[in-house]
């Protein structure tokens, strides 16, 4: 009997280790019960795409200062917070360069990076203009049908619009190029309108810019924690 009983507990004992180590693995990629967020990446691969470069300067606010600057500023500290969490970063590029002497060289180098089999999530970062200069925040865009990467998109968007105190906003379908060459859930972020007067001088601001990529990051998180990690 008291054989029986040392056999029961043992048993009782291995399966309480193994739903601790199971739970710690969910935990590792979908967050807490409490649902926060888990600060760890390890074993998550993220492509990070700092819109346009070299002489391709993008849009230019008032300020005359154009956007590609600006996206690789916040696509930097991006890349510096994911990498804080433990995530493996592969970055479009790193300067102020293009990844291609022409257009259509860039585009076809930037193809290849977007795609890259490692990459479980892609983000690519921009600035926005219009021809209304009242037209303001943040916008979040996903490969229209791509049902992960609208999950993905809404994500950012929720956590963009929370931290800079925007209204809430859908997350939009489109068919940009950042986001149709991806195999991986991809998200095309623009950080704001240039073109408005008020918000160009925020998105001049490093302290602004911080602002943005910490919620940019904190929303692929989210979307990580919901939807369980790609691996």
């Amino acid at each position: 009997m008291q054989g029986a009983l040392a056999r029961w507990l043992g048993s009782l004992l291995v399966t309480a280790c193994i739903a601790v180590v199971l739970l710690g693995v969910v935990e590792h990629f979908r967050g807490r019960a409490d649902g926060t967020v888990s600060t760890t990446g390890e074993g998550l691969t993220v492509v990070v795409d700092a819109g346009h470069g070299g002489a391709d300067g993008g849009a230019v606010g008032n300020s005359g200062v154009p956007e590609a600057g600006l996206n690789l500023a916040v696509a930097q500290e991006v890349e510096r917070l994911f990498t804080a969490r433990g995530v493996n970063v592969l970055m479009t590029r790193r300067d102020e360069n293009a990844l291609g002497e022409t257009k259509q060289q860039d585009m076809a180098n930037r193809k290849v990076l977007l795609a890259d089999e490692r990459a479980d999530i892609v983000v690519s970062i921009h600035m926005n203009k219009f021809g209304d200069s009242a037209v303001r925040g943040a916008m979040a865009y996903y490969m229209k049908g791509s049902v992960e990467g609208e999950a993905l998109a809404q994500c950012v968007i929720d956590a963009v619009t929370a931290a800079v105190g925007q209204k809430q906003r859908l997350a939009n379908p489109g068919d940009y190029f950042v986001v149709r060459e991806c195999k991986a859930p991809a998200v095309l972020v623009e950080c704001g309108f240039l073109s408005n007067a008020e918000e160009e001088q925020k998105l001049l601001d490093p302290e602004y810019q911080k602002l943005l990529a910490g919620a940019i990051v904190q929303g692929v998180m989210d979307y990580v924690v919901q939807h369980g990690s790609p691996q």
